[in-house]
């Protein structure tokens, strides 16, 4: 393998995991409603924080093991998210993701079992190739090689958000319909946690 075929490997693979509908899809949207791109950055900035030392820990040999109590608390705080969503769309003073992005982004991913499920399982596949070709260096090539992607389709994401403003007196019910999603994410998660 060559760190060409890697980086081809990683985008085609990561594409799956980032492009994905998600609670951090729809955070980015309703956040970028307000902010425009920026917002999607910061929530791609809070991502990070908590994916890198995953894959990183995946690459160390670290068993990270996706439990209920995950799924639940994030269910609980994507149901949240979305009442807050909701609730700033109906006043037409929706503020970004209570107020931090970063934090919105640690959350969503933190309490996010498919997230970490995605990484322990496809994401491990990508860890040990790069492993394979140059050790650490192969894995935060193969990091950076991915993570460039979340980025940039988040900050879309958020650009499509601030762009929905366009919607006139649809705008509310926009900004609504994406708040019922998550709360939509959030009780399937605490559904599945309990089953």
């Amino acid at each position: 393998m060559t760190w060409i075929e890697l980086l081809a490997m990683v985008i085609l693979i990561s594409a799956s995991g980032v492009m994905s509908p998600g609670p951090l899809s729809f955070a980015a949207i309703a956040a970028g409603s307000r902010s425009g791109w920026k917002s999607g950055l910061k929530i791609g900035f809070g991502h990070l924080i908590v994916e890198l030392p995953i894959a990183l820990a995946i690459a160390m040999g670290v068993a990270i093991v996706v439990s209920n109590w995950l799924s639940i608390f994030g269910g609980i705080f994507m149901i949240f998210f979305g009442f807050m969503t909701i609730k700033g769309a109906r006043k037409m003073e929706f503020k970004e993701a209570s107020g931090n992005p970063i934090l919105l982004g640690i959350g969503l991913s933190a309490l996010n079992p498919y997230f970490i499920l995605w990484w322990i399982t496809i994401g491990a596949s990508l860890v040990a190739i790069a492993m394979e070709l140059a050790g650490i260096f192969g894995v935060l090539f193969m990091y950076f090689s991915h993570v460039w992607m979340d980025f940039a389709w988040l900050a879309i994401l958020a650009i499509i958000g601030h762009q929905g403003r366009r919607l006139g007196r649809f705008y509310p019910i926009f900004v609504a319909i994406l708040g019922a999603i998550l709360i939509a994410f959030g009780i399937i998660f605490i559904i599945r946690a309990l089953l």
